[in-house]
């Protein structure tokens, strides 16, 4: 765990150095309705995740956007075995967007975040509860579609990246922008 916050403080000093040398741009704030999908062995023990995120946009050079993002998943309850479970997360999470269009109207971009995760499940068997949380360093990795106020993204989702291949998902979320600053 050691290893995860220190590569998560790298980026952050990056991000925050990035910052300070940001092109003139107008900075955008707005909100992302989202919906995950687990995989996996995660996909076993969780239901389809429905939420919102909040989004601050800061443009760093004409295509590079430094981009942050937090919000709340819940995750609709699934049985398996006898047990019922369900599960949440709060993501905290910064990053990047490369526009690969030209175009202010329309853009396709990729991007990338990476940030804390914190993650609680609840388990009932037998009448029996149990539940517990843990924050892990997580990202994102996809692109999306943006046109005027609207936002459309997909992306791979890795709550804990400690265990990529266990614990992934799909998320899309349908933003839009609130205000420019």
């Amino acid at each position: 765990m050691l290893t995860s916050r220190a590569a998560l403080c790298s980026f952050l000093v990056l991000l925050a150095a990035a910052g300070t040398a940001a092109a003139d741009g107008a900075k955008t704030l707005g909100i992302d309705g989202g919906l995950a999908l687990p995989t996996g062995d995660w996909g076993d023990a969780a239901g389809v995740g429905i939420g919102a995120l909040a989004r601050f946009e800061m443009p760093l050079r004409p295509k590079l956007t430094l981009t942050a993002r937090a919000g709340y998943l819940q995750h609709l309850s699934k049985e398996n075995n006898g047990a019922d479970s369900s599960s949440s997360e709060l993501p905290l999470l910064g990053g990047v967007r490369y526009d690969f269009s030209g175009d202010d109207n329309a853009q396709l971009y990729g991007d990338a975040e990476l940030g804390f995760i914190m993650s609680r499940i609840s388990i009932d068997v037998n009448g029996q509860s149990m539940s517990d949380s843990d924050t892990n360093l997580g990202m994102t990795l996809g692109g999306g579609y943006r046109t005027g106020k609207l936002d459309l993204r997909a992306n791979l989702l890795f709550p804990d990246v400690g265990e990529l291949g266990d614990v992934m998902g799909l998320m899309a979320t349908l933003g839009y922008h609130l205000t420019t600053l």
